[in-house]
């Protein structure tokens, strides 16, 4: 039996991040989430009718993610590029212009979004790509992990959906095809640094 995953996304954005191309990035630029001018923004993944798999709430530069991506409810806390679980830390985002990294504690990168006009690629640590988004015209987002599909985003009357490289859909979306709906596919990065990256790039629609 084919399992299905719902997503429902509402996104709301009041002032916008171009993703630009890829310029040099030897300086972190100030983070979104931490801006004077804060972008609200909501997401929600569900997966049953009554269950919640994931939603991520901003506000005032704050954000709230619960998280069912690893089995349990977890709730993951993010301000000033700092995301904690129970007080524990799990990443601190740093922006640059072209595109995000996930560093530990120590300043070591953990996974890194790097974007550019046309890719995006999702590396673990600095050099070592893993999966690459391309987009096909402004309804498509095929995710690769080297030269094997993993899926794609495509835009639907309503919005837009997630489906595996069979072509079987997994989720669907109000909101138009993002970076962030395809950080979905990437199972190999961890559930709580994965939930972390999907917000972190709604900020950068």
């Amino acid at each position: 039996m084919k399992r299905l995953l719902q997503v429902t996304v509402a996104l709301v954005v009041v002032a916008g991040c171009g993703n630009g191309g890829q310029l040099p990035a030897s300086a972190p630029v100030a983070p979104s989430e931490s801006s004077a001018v804060a972008m609200p923004a909501f997401l929600r993944v569900s997966g049953r009718p009554t269950s919640s798999m994931m939603a991520v709430v901003w506000r005032n530069g704050v954000a709230t993610i619960t998280s069912r991506l690893g089995g349990r409810k977890v709730t993951i806390a993010g301000k000033a590029g700092r995301y904690t679980r129970n007080g524990r830390l799990l990443a601190v985002v740093r922006n640059y212009r072209d595109g995000v990294r996930l560093k530990n504690a120590t300043g070591a990168t953990l996974w890194r979004a790097r974007i550019s006009r046309t890719q995006v690629q999702i590396l673990r640590g600095e050099t070592e790509i893993r999966y690459v988004f391309r987009p096909y015209g402004d309804d498509r987002i095929l995710v690769r992990q080297g030269t094997l599909l993993v899926g794609s985003v495509r835009a639907v009357e309503n919005g837009a959906e997630l489906v595996n490289a069979s072509g079987v859909r997994l989720g669907t979306s109000s909101s138009r095809p993002g970076n962030d709906m395809a950080v979905l596919l990437c199972s190999e990065i961890p559930p709580d640094l994965r939930a972390i990256l999907t917000a972190v790039l709604i900020r950068r629609r």
